[in-house]
């Protein structure tokens, strides 16, 4: 087995499992220690409070989008390939609208609905 083949066989398996751990933690998040304006305030799994559940969910989110793109560099020949029919401007264009997309995140603007946290 190539070295590539292990890496390959590496990646599939981490970013699957790392895919299925952010969903449980995301779902966990959702529906099992809601945020305290639906009652989640004082709940715990396994010892764990929801700020600190969001903590690992974010690191989770990190592993999938380091898995991920070594699974694109891994796969780099298929992409050009067969994804974008040999055709790179394809190929380019689906990563730049990616990368727009990510983007947005960034440079949209974030408001201030004045609903935030009271002090009692």
């Amino acid at each position: 087995m190539t070295l590539k083949t292990t890496l390959l066989r590496f990646s599939n398996l981490a970013l699957y499992l790392s895919s299925c751990a952010l969903a449980g933690t995301g779902l966990l998040l959702h529906f099992r220690l809601p945020p305290s304006s639906r009652g989640g305030r004082g709940l715990t799994f396994c010892g764990l409070n929801r700020h600190e559940w969001g903590d690992i969910h974010l690191w989770i989110a990190y592993l999938v989008i380091a898995f991920s793109i070594l699974h694109l560099a891994l796969n780099w020949q298929w992409m050009v390939k067969i994804a974008a029919t040999k055709k790179k401007w394809k190929l380019i264009g689906g990563i730049a609208f990616g990368l727009f997309i990510i983007s947005l995140f960034f440079i949209l603007p974030v408001e201030n609905t004045g609903l935030g946290f009271r002090n009692h």
